[in-house]
């Protein structure tokens, strides 16, 4: 029972983190005017990662219908709002410190999903997806203490 809930935690809250993504690259690259590869990046994360994770989240057998549509429902508000970015969401979810913190604990669930894996007897391949997601929450916490705002310009 705690494999599968730590499962769908981290599937959960990643395909919350890749819609909001979206919504946010969209805006970089439409809000201000930007071309050539601002451009190319949210067109690629929508088609690369958006629309194959929410086609893996409606296909997802073990869950009832009302939960696949509910998330996907979920997913499309996340991206609207990181796109519109409406007054009443606060202004800490648009800082660069909080998606790389947020990043940080989807990162955790995956480790801590492919650590109980293995050690439930599972091949090596989930303790290889906690390898990994310990070293990408790790480079995303370390990175998320000197990051600044999406929106704040850049002075150097």
């Amino acid at each position: 029972m705690f494999l599968q809930i730590s499962l769908w935690a981290g599937i959960v809250t990643l395909y919350l983190a890749i819609a909001g993504a979206v919504g946010i690259f969209t805006r970089q690259a439409i809000a201000h005017g930007m071309r050539g590869l601002d451009r190319a990046l949210a067109a690629s994360y929508t088609f690369a990662l958006f629309i194959p994770s929410s086609a893996f989240v409606l296909l997802m057998a073990d869950w009832p219908g009302w939960l696949r549509a509910g998330l996907l429902g979920a997913g499309l508000f996340a991206a609207w709002a990181g796109f519109a970015r409406p007054a009443w969401v606060p202004p800490l979810l648009w800082e660069r410190a909080f998606g790389q913190r947020y990043l940080a604990g989807v990162m955790a669930l995956a480790a801590l999903w492919g650590i109980t894996q293995a050690m439930a007897g599972s091949p090596a391949a989930p303790l290889m997806i906690a390898i990994s997601a310990i070293a990408a929450g790790a480079a995303s916490t370390g990175t998320s203490l000197r990051a600044p705002s999406f929106d704040r310009p850049q002075t150097s």
